[in-house]
């Protein structure tokens, strides 16, 4: 309850940045493509265009915490802390995949996340904080995805050290 009041409280407050705009009162705006919140481990809200959009991030799956129909998941709060310290405040790239649809089926934005021009979404996947995942169809960046699920495998790293989860 209190996510869905926060998420209504920065509409809200997008909203009368906007208006006032419109009116010639200049206020000091969002910056386009600022991380306004963390979702999870593989999901963030970005300031772009004037308004809040929601990006599911490509090629990326971490252990769920938020869906109300499932349990918190192994290694899902360390996933949405881990994101939450790269990103939050922050300003990304967004890149979209012509491979991909623009939007998944929940109405979310699909893009790699890039900080500092390094892609989060592969960070999440090589130090162990999510799996490589595909949806649908196969995505630009799979490959490298994949080498990088397979070298945190094999470092033990994150979710795949058994003294974490059973993966």
């Amino acid at each position: 309850m209190l996510d869905s009041l926060v998420k209504s409280l920065e509409t809200i407050l997008v909203s009368l940045i906007i208006l006032i705009n419109s009116y010639g009162i200049t206020v000091q705006e969002i910056p386009e493509n600022k991380v306004i919140k963390v979702i999870d481990g593989d999901t963030i809200e970005v300031y772009e265009n004037k308004k809040i959009e929601r990006v599911r991030m490509i090629g990326l799956n971490t252990p769920e915490t938020v869906d109300p129909r499932k349990p918190v998941e192994c290694f899902g709060v360390e996933a949405s802390t881990k994101l939450k310290d790269l990103l939050s405040n922050q300003i990304v790239r967004l890149e979209s995949d012509e491979t991909q649809t623009n939007l998944d089926k929940y109405g979310r934005q699909l893009r790699y996340v890039y900080l500092n021009n390094e892609n989060i979404n592969q960070k999440m996947i090589e130090e162990g904080y999510g799996f490589e995942y595909t949806y649908k169809t196969p995505y630009k960046y799979q490959k490298e995805f994949k080498e990088s699920q397979k070298r945190a495998q094999q470092k033990s790293s994150g979710l795949w050290n058994k003294s974490n989860c059973n993966y």
